[in-house]
């Protein structure tokens, strides 16, 4: 078990990747479902609210995101992405009393590239990141990736991150996140003593 005790949450972002409608409700994530990686995000969105770490929620706009490889992915100019593609689906998205809290909207699969998330957390201080999200091979992996990179300390909620595919997430899980940061579970997190 990891000790997160000591955690200097004015140095800490939890950073939720995707949990947005367009994809929630519809693709199936596994090995968690859909409904347990969005109480999970919402557990850890609520343990970090309105204290002194911030909380990143971060969406993808699917129209700009079909032009990164033009060849490769279909899109049909007739059809644009509804709107409600890139709506949270956590609840303190619509929070007005969350203070801490800021959104990204990326164009990428990683959070950082193309977006000003590096810049809102160096001018707060923040060296610390717990990630969460989907999916574990995309969005999520593309971010830790770039957080590794960029020299953040790194915490990977593994049953607050789900994929399409069981067998990739425990890949991941197993191999390829323990290089870039530190796995842990909800209930570590959870276990934080909150000051205020």
């Amino acid at each position: 078990m990891v000790s997160m005790k000591k955690l200097d949450l004015s140095k800490t972002a939890y950073v939720a990747i995707d949990i947005q409608k367009g994809i929630m409700d519809s693709h199936q994530m596994s090995p968690y479902t859909n409904e347990e990686i969005l109480s999970a995000s919402n557990r850890l969105a609520n343990l970090f609210k309105n204290t002194d770490s911030l909380i990143v929620l971060v969406n993808v706009d699917g129209t700009t995101f079909s032009y990164l490889h033009p060849s490769r992915i279909e899109r049909s100019e007739e059809t644009p992405m509804p709107k409600i593609y890139t709506e949270f689906s956590m609840n303190i998205a619509k929070d007005e009393s969350a203070k801490n809290v800021i959104q990204i909207t990326k164009h990428n699969p990683g959070a950082f590239f193309g977006t000003d998330l590096d810049l809102q957390l160096r001018r707060r201080g923040i060296d610390t990141i717990i990630l969460s999200g989907v999916s574990t091979s995309n969005g999520v992996y593309a971010t830790a990736l770039d957080a590794f990179q960029y020299g953040y300390k790194l915490y990977i909620v593994e049953d607050a991150t789900a994929d399409r595919d069981t067998e990739i997430h425990n890949l991941f899980f197993k191999k390829l996140y323990p290089k870039l940061g530190t796995v842990i579970e909800l209930s570590e997190v959870l276990e934080l003593r909150i000051d205020d």
